[in-house]
Parts: structure tokens; C-alpha cells; sequence
């Protein structure tokens, strides 16, 4: 009875309501959502993108494109994030709405898919950056792959225990990371003058500023769709949208700015040999750095395996924890053995294929079934809504001729360098989900008008 006991308590402890609304117990304030964004897009990933972009920009040109490319991913994150924080479900379930049951299940797979294979991609990463630092600290080379597999099943931890270990280990990794930030421009302003680094044109080759814009947007258009994940706990529409813009706008701006300007000065994006090797932070530096790229990573851990909850809800029953666990295994060791390199474009053709799933999901919710959003329930019909995966399908074929080869057909990217592919998805999603609905509503009332005539 004891072992019962314990058993139900430590569920409780780790519930995450994968398949519930999240109750008002669990849920959080404005502060504890924005630690959580700011963990998603503080990291490696983050500043590396910033450092790439001043390679085709100037110092001005970069500030320009951080604002109004923040500015695009935080309206949109805004939008579809309040969908979720009305239901408290998840994204995969408040997709059952729009694209029904069954046909949620599809996007369930497809979330899934692509956060599996980008964990796998960051766990690389995580590995070959610890070997990299202790390379540089200690001269020593380690096989990055030992890096890769330790770092793999540890960032998974955080998965397992769910969204509340998520949230501690933001809070605990974010100040490091501020603090280290803000210590590498004050020794690299002591290098570099500032003046220099101020009016610092592009590193390398330029690139127009909608083709950085596209960069920036392009960056989260995966993290957009999925942001009901973590939304669902926000206590109310206000909480929620003050959240997402402190990670999305007022937190991701500074990261960008930060990689750019350690390229500015130094003319090299690795931040990794840039604070380890050029502004000789050592351990500190290193540990942070390590801090940073899990807490970006083990959001894509945990949003792969909620969408993957939806797809076997009613086919198999696993726990949310059993489930993170076997995920992060096999991720792990995909990584591990490099497997993930031979579908990176792979990887990168899903992001296509998800950012269309945001449209829809803002398109039923503001525009389309406002009224049934009101009503307890996932509300989903029982099988597929094939006005809503037409509308998917097509959206994202759009996305595909926008993307270059071999990634995608390559029609139209000189379009996609003025407005980003993303975007274009989205509207065209928008804009097909709502003529569907329309249809589909003239049909129905169409319907007993006929069975009368024929009466």
C-alpha cells in the first residue's frame, strides 16, 4: 500500500497534464513563463545566429533586423501561444480542433519528428562544444561522441521531470549566462575599441536586410507552432503574452546583438573559442556555456514527446516520463553515431511542413470557431478535418518552392529573401483554412435544404 502511496505521489509531483488542461494549481505567472522563453532562445543556438548574421551585416543594419525580426516571432508566438493558454492543452491536442482526432494525430507525428531530430542535432553539438573547451582549457583532445552520448541522457533528465525542471534549470542557468555576457563585452570592449565595433560593417559576404529578417524568423519558426507546450501553463491570456515577449523580444534582441558584436570584434562566430580561447573566461565560461545549450535543448526534447503523447493517445498507453525516457535513448544514440547528419535537410524540409500548422491553429481560433473554444472538451471531431490538412498541405508545398535545394525545389527563393518562407506558409495557411471553413459551413446548410426539397 506504501509503495502505492509513494508511486501516485511521485506522478502527482511530476504531472504534466500532457493530455488535460492544466489545472489552476499548476498554473504560472507572467515571470515564471518569461524565465522558461528566455531558457528556449538564450543559448548556443541563439548567439550563433547572431554571430552568423554579421557576417552579411552591418552593426546597424543587425540592431534593425534583431528588433523587427523579434518583433515578427513575438506577435506570432503571442497568437498562437493565447490559443493554448485559453484551452491549457497542449499544442497537439488544441490541434484536434482545426484538423480533428485523427487528423491531429498526423501533426503529432510531424512535431514530433522534427524536435527528435534537432535534439539529436543539439546533443552533437553539446558534445562537440565540451570537447572544444576542454580542448581549449586543458589541450587535451576527447572523442566528442562521449561528450554527446553523457550530455544526450543528461539534458533528458530535465524532459522526464517535466515542465517544473525546465523552469528551475532556466532559473538557475539564466543569471550564469547574463552575468558571462555581460563580463565577455566588458573584457572585449577592453580589447577592441567600441567605436570600431559600433560602426563595424559586415564580417563577410552582405546580405540584404529581408534575408536577415528571414534568418531571424526562420530561427523560431519551429519554436512559434509549438509554443502552446509551455504556454498551456500560463494563468491568463496577460501572463502569457507579457512571457513570450520577454523571451521572444526583449530577451532574444540582446542574444542576436551579443553574437554579432563578438564577431564585430573578433571576426569569428564560435563563441565557444571566442570566450575560452580570445576573452580567456575558463571554467566559468565554460560551465555557463554548457548551462546554456541545455536549456535550450531539452525543450525540444520535451515538445517531441507531447506531440508524440497525442499521436498514441488511444492506440498505446505509456506514461509522459517512460515515453521521454525511451525517446531520449534513442535520440541520444542517433547522436552519438551521426546518424542525424544524413537528415539535416530532412530536418529542415519539416520546418516547412510545421509552420503552416501555426496559421491554421490562429486561423480556427480568431477567426473561424472563436465561439466553440468556449466549450469543455478538445472539441475535436472524431476523425479527419480534410479542409484543415488541404490547407496544411498546400500551405507548405508553397514553403517548399520557396526553399533552396536540395532542401526544396528552389522556384521562388530569390521571394524568400524579401519576405521569409515562414510567413509566406503562415498567411497562405490563413487564407485557405478560412475558405475551407467557409465551404464547408455553405455546404452544411446547403444539406437540409435539399432533404426538404426532396421531402
Amino acid at each position: 500500500m506504501g509503495e502505492k502511496n509513494r508511486e501516485n505521489s511521485l506522478s502527482e509531483i511530476f504531472n504534466d497534464y500532457e493530455k488535460t488542461p492544466v489545472p489552476p494549481k499548476a498554473r504560472q505567472t507572467w515571470f515564471e513563463q518569461g524565465m522558461v522563453w528566455l531558457g528556449s532562445g538564450f543559448g548556443l543556438s541563439g548567439l550563433a545566429t547572431g554571430g552568423l548574421l554579421a557576417n552579411g551585416l552591418s552593426f546597424k543594419e543587425m540592431l534593425l533586423v534583431s528588433v523587427l525580426g523579434s518583433l515578427i516571432i513575438t506577435l506570432l508566438g503571442m497568437l498562437n501561444a493565447i490559443v493554448s493558454t485559453h484551452l491549457h492543452l497542449s499544442t497537439s491536442f488544441t490541434a484536434r480542433r482545426p484538423f480533428g482526432r485523427q487528423g491531429a494525430k498526423i501533426i503529432g507525428i510531424i512535431l514530433c519528428f522534427s524536435n527528435f531530430g534537432w535534439y539529436a542535432f543539439q546533443a552533437d553539438l553539446f558534445g562537440n562544444t565540451v570537447s572544444s573547451i576542454i580542448r581549449e582549457v586543458r589541450g587535451t583532445a576527447i572523442n566528442p561522441v562521449i561528450f554527446t552520448i553523457i550530455g544526450g541522457l543528461a539534458m533528458s533528465l530535465t524532459a522526464i521531470m517535466g515542465f517544473k525542471a525546465i523552469k528551475k534549470l532556466s532559473e538557475i542557468g539564466l543569471p550564469l549566462l547574463f552575468v558571462l555576457c555581460i563580463v565577455a563585452v566588458w573584457k572585449t570592449a577592453g580589447i577592441i575599441p567600441m567605436s570600431s565595433i559600433l560602426e563595424a560593417g559586415p564580417v563577410g559576404e552582405p546580405i540584404t536586410i529581408p534575408m536577415g529578417i528571414s534568418i531571424v524568423v526562420g530561427s523560431f519558426a519551429v519554436g512559434i507552432a509549438m509554443i502552446g507546450d509551455f504556454s498551456r501553463f500560463s494563468t491568463t491570456k496577460k501572463d502569457c503574452a507579457i512571457g513570450v515577449s520577454i523571451g521572444h523580444f526583449w530577451g532574444y534582441i540582446p542574444v542576436l546583438m551579443c553574437g554579432a558584436f563578438f564577431n564585430y570584434a573578433f571576426h569569428n562566430w564560435n563563441i565557444v573559442e571566442i570566450m575560452i580561447e580570445s576573452l580567456g573566461l575558463g571554467f566559468f565560461g565554460a560551465v555557463v556555456l554548457i548551462i546554456g545549450q541545455w536549456t535550450t535543448n531539452d525543450n525540444n526534447l520535451y515538445t517531441s514527446v507531447l506531440g508524440l503523447m497525442n499521436t498514441l493517445d488511444g492506440v498505446v498507453k505509456i506514461s509522459r516520463m517512460k515515453l521521454t525516457f525511451i525517446v531520449g535513448i534513442i535520440s541520444t544514440m542517433i547522436a552519438g553515431l551521426g546518424v542525424y547528419k544524413y537528415f539535416v535537410n530532412f530536418l529542415s524540409l519539416l520546418g516547412v511542413f510545421i509552420a503552416p500548422i501555426t496559421g491554421i491553429l490562429i486561423a480556427d481560433f480568431y477567426l473561424c470557431n472563436r465561439k466553440s473554444y468556449d466549450k469543455e472538451g478538445d472539441g475535436g471531431v472524431e476523425g479527419c478535418k480534410y479542409g484543415a490538412l488541404a490547407s496544411w498541405a498546400i500551405a507548405s508545398f508553397v514553403g517548399i518552392t520557396m526553399t533552396a535545394k536540395p532542401v526544396g525545389l528552389g522556384w521562388f527563393t530569390s521571394f524568400g529573401d524579401i519576405v521569409p518562407a515562414p510567413i509566406v506558409c503562415i498567411i497562405v495557411a490563413v487564407l485557405c483554412y478560412c475558405t475551407a471553413e467557409k465551404m464547408s459551413v455553405k455546404q452544411s446548410v446547403a444539406a437540409p435544404e435539399v432533404s426538404a426539397a426532396e421531402e
